[in-house]
């Protein structure tokens, strides 16, 4: 009899040591699985807070760019000495891209030197053109003024070139085409239309491909 109590004591120690390991064992593997759910929320968060920042960050950089472009643009409409109608601004991470035409190389330097100075701008791409040493008689003018509204208007009968971010100026019937796309074959596209039309002599593509 007191070695039947003995064994049933011994029985009870064990069963009750392999219910306390059970226990720890559980508790353990509870344990991980909410660490780990904990760290892949945390992962979530960081990523989510990476993407808001970026986003932000793109949303601050467009407003930038296009208050350094109304700047550029105010200060050379305020100087008499350049024809700044003539002149176009696009600006793209605080770098700015003037293209049209000049009635000279040093009015095309001028407005360089103006748009470097201009706050935030970071550097300027001279894409300017210098007109001839004549100047364009009346129908010469009209003419070019003529092709660049027809080019203007063939471009938005394209659905498949963004033709609203396209700038378009004419000299001598040499059109020049600026601005941005989304894509090479948006570029190549919208250089082919032109170059189909009468009376367009030769393009020059200045056309940017987002990047």
């Amino acid at each position: 009899m007191k070695n039947n109590k003995l064994s049933y004591s011994t029985v009870a120690l064990v069963l009750s040591s392999a219910l306390a390991s059970t226990s720890v064992l559980a508790d353990s593997h509870v344990t991980d699985k909410a660490e780990a759910v904990s760290n892949k929320a945390e992962q979530t968060v960081e990523r989510s807070g990476d993407k808001l920042d970026k986003a932000a960050n793109t949303a601050g950089q467009f407003i930038d760019d296009s208050v350094i472009t109304t700047k550029v643009k105010a200060e050379l409409l305020s100087n008499d000495a350049i024809a700044s109608g003539d002149i176009s601004v696009d600006t793209e991470q605080g770098v700015v891209t003037l293209s049209g035409f000049v009635d000279n190389q040093k009015t095309a330097l001028h407005a360089v030197e103006l748009t470097e100075n201009i706050e935030g701008v970071q550097s300027v791409e001279d894409k300017l053109n210098v007109k001839g040493d004549n100047e364009q008689s009346l129908k010469e003018y009209a003419d070019d003024a003529m092709i660049t509204s027809a080019v203007k208007a063939k471009l938005l009968t394209d659905t498949s070139v963004p033709s609203l971010a396209i700038s378009v100026e004419t000299q001598d019937g040499v059109v020049q085409l600026t601005g941005e796309v989304e894509s090479e074959e948006q570029s190549t596209q919208a250089e082919n239309i032109v170059k189909g039309m009468d009376d367009v002599k030769s393009v020059k593509n200045d056309l940017k491909v987002k990047s």
